[in-house]
């Protein structure tokens, strides 16, 4: 037996959380970490006015657009903050329940750990990208140029334009407030994480029907009764990571379904911002560019591992019959032919009850965002 255990970045970011007190240890939190949050939670509603001032205050249509777009994106990271922050124990039990278990076989360790691998390579490209368009943002743009000005044109009470010192308050508090978005960053790698893993232990769980019964040639006498007791262990198994996946889609379901709602509009607004040439540097260009890779990143996220969980569910019925099962009794048959017909429906997570979480719907996001982008194309 082989014990899979929650990977060790996932573990850092967790660490990262209780280090700033989004997170706390024991039952209840303390005075000072309720203050803290407190905080966190009336910065990013400060943040939000100031963005939202901003764009129907601003006088350019395409600053508006953005605004507009950062608005949509510090709210739907202030929503995922806020679960981080109170609904810090069922992340964790879901964390420990989804991702801690054994694997039998080897070979399926080895497997498990390599798509592992390359899941947490393409995370750390993720943040590496976030944090250098916020950076960029937030810090050097605002010193490129002949004049001082931020990268948004929030609605601020002073004029940071010709004060010097209310230029670097803002700054300070543009800063700040994408540091407290990227634990929106850090939500949605480990709710990426939990789908992960639901689609590996699909996987897993095909390869133990596959094997069932080949445990080891000394006890060929007993292969019946091994088969029928791993074929016990699969439908148990197996009926345990539906529960668990449906909890997880439950747990996101309202996340997905804002998210959803609202990336076709924030993909439209990157595009438009960079086929329009908004912007008067280089830098501003790129981050606009990776401001679209970002929502697209979060679309495709989502339901690239929703896609990949109905594909691993729905092989489990061909890797059954894949097994040693004509060779058995015909009561053991007669089960096998049972929970094959069980097998026969793929999971699949939905959107608002509407919209399968497959690739075919990140297309529907993508043509919606060129829907979008055609009108707001014809009123430039």
């Amino acid at each position: 037996m082989h014990s899979i255990k929650i990977h060790g970045l996932i573990g850092s970011i967790n660490s990262l959380f209780y280090l700033i007190c989004v997170w706390h240890r024991g039952d209840e939190p303390t005075v000072k970490e309720i203050r803290l949050k407190f905080t966190y939670c009336t910065h990013f509603v400060l943040y939000l006015i100031s963005s939202v001032v901003g764009a129907i205050s601003n006088e350019s249509i395409e600053s508006s657009i953005f605004l507009a777009q950062t608005s949509v994106f510090v709210a739907i990271s202030g929503i995922k903050f806020w679960l981080l922050i109170w609904k810090q124990h069922k992340i964790l039990d879901l964390l420990h329940r989804v991702c801690v278990f054994t694997v039998r076989n080897y070979e399926d360790y080895s497997l498990f750990n390599e798509k592992l691998k390359g899941f947490m390579k393409f995370v750390l490209v993720f943040v590496i990208t976030v944090f250098a368009a916020g950076i960029s943002a937030c810090i050097i743009l605002p010193f490129l140029g002949t004049e001082k000005t931020l990268f948004v044109g929030i609605g601020f009470p002073v004029d940071y334009r010709s004060n010097e010192f209310a230029f670097w308050i803002a700054t300070i508090f543009v800063f700040t407030a994408f540091l407290l978005a990227t634990n929106g960053v850090f939500f949605s790698i480990i709710m990426w994480y939990l789908l992960l893993i639901c689609s590996l232990r699909f996987e897993v769980l095909g390869n133990g029907l596959r094997n069932m019964g080949r445990r080891s040639e000394q006890r060929k006498s007993k292969l019946h009764d091994d088969f029928l007791e791993d074929l016990k262990a699969s439908v148990d198994s197996y009926i345990h990571i539906m529960k668990l996946t449906d909890e997880v889609g439950s747990f996101f379901a309202n996340i997905f379904f804002i998210q959803f709602s609202i990336s076709g509009i924030c993909i439209c607004g990157s595009i438009y911002c960079l086929a329009f040439n908004i912007g008067d540097t280089v830098l501003e260009h790129f981050t606009y560019l990776l401001t679209c890779f970002y929502y697209t990143a979060e679309v495709f996220m989502i339901t690239y591992l929703g896609n990949e969980i109905m594909l691993s569910s729905n092989r489990l019925s061909y890797t059954l019959f894949e097994s040693d099962w004509y060779n058995q009794p015909p009561s053991t048959r007669k089960n096998i032919v049972i929970f094959g017909e069980y097998l026969k429906r793929p999971k699949k997570l939905l959107v608002g009850k509407l919209y399968p979480l497959t690739l075919e719907t990140f297309t529907r996001v993508l043509n919606s965002a060129y829907s979008m982008f055609n009108i707001l194309k014809s009123f430039h």
